[in-house]
């Protein structure tokens, strides 16, 4: 078993990524860890690269079918919402804030100029979370050198709340219309991220003092943007399920 999560909270975390992208990841992360081999696999429970081997074939697997292609596509197109896109412009304006006041000479932390790949609704909300934080915590700085933070952060926490209200919305009424066959795509896609989050963390733990080995463990290719290519590819499973080769 890769995890004891629930399968509602698995298809809540697995509808947020594409399959092709998440397919396209395990072939990667499963070929490091393949190349670790023993010394890796001693960090995880038994037979658990398999299970993530085999969740990786089922989600390859259900990918083609017509029903679970129409629900991520739909997916996909009602998350980038109004909100959404408003979260991650409110976003890019605090970053720029910070970033001028950094250079103005302000002792600011480098986490608030940083402006991060989210793409995501969880991961967008998680970014304004922190950055409201950061934006409370450096306020009197940031207004030594430009306007007013206040109304920044009330804007931010405006859109968070709009956020994460839409996205609960969004979410009761797709669990009451999806079908049973979707869901299970959905939960399956969040099992096999959350395999692959766990051999990550155990080739961190391998070479924690290694920092460029440790590296390679990452989730580059599932997080890229639409368009952006797969790489890194210096490593590969290999042997990707037959659904994969085409």
């Amino acid at each position: 078993m890769i995890t004891t999560r629930s399968a509602s909270d698995l298809a809540k975390n697995g509808q947020n990524y594409r399959a092709s992208y998440l397919v396209q990841q395990a072939g990667y992360t499963l070929g490091i860890a393949a190349a670790d081999g023993p010394a890796l696999a001693a960090l995880l429970p038994a037979n658990f690269v398999e299970q993530v081997t085999q969740a990786r074939n089922d989600v390859d697997q259900a990918r083609q079918d017509k029903h679970n292609v129409a629900a991520e596509s739909k997916h996909a197109t009602t998350t980038q919402n109004t909100q959404l896109r408003a979260a991650k412009v409110w976003r890019r304006k605090a970053v720029k804030r910070a970033q001028r006041a950094q250079r103005q000479g302000v002792d600011i932390a480098d986490a608030l100029t940083q402006m991060g790949n989210a793409q995501s609704v969880p991961a967008v909300l998680e970014q304004v979370s922190r950055t409201l934080g950061l934006l409370s915590k450096h306020t009197a700085e940031l207004d030594s050198v430009g306007p007013a933070t206040k109304p920044l952060i009330d804007e931010g926490q405006q859109l968070y709340d709009a956020l994460q209200q839409a996205d609960a919305d969004q979410e009761r009424t797709r669990a009451a219309d999806l079908p049973s066959s979707v869901m299970a795509f959905y939960a399956r896609k969040g099992e096999l991220y959350l395999g692959l989050k766990v051999i990550n963390d155990a080739g961190h733990e391998l070479h924690a003092g290694d920092p460029q080995a440790s590296a390679r463990y990452n989730l580059s290719i599932l997080h890229r943007r639409p368009g952006q290519a797969a790489v890194p590819a210096s490593v590969q499973d290999p042997a990707p399920s037959p659904a994969a080769v085409h």
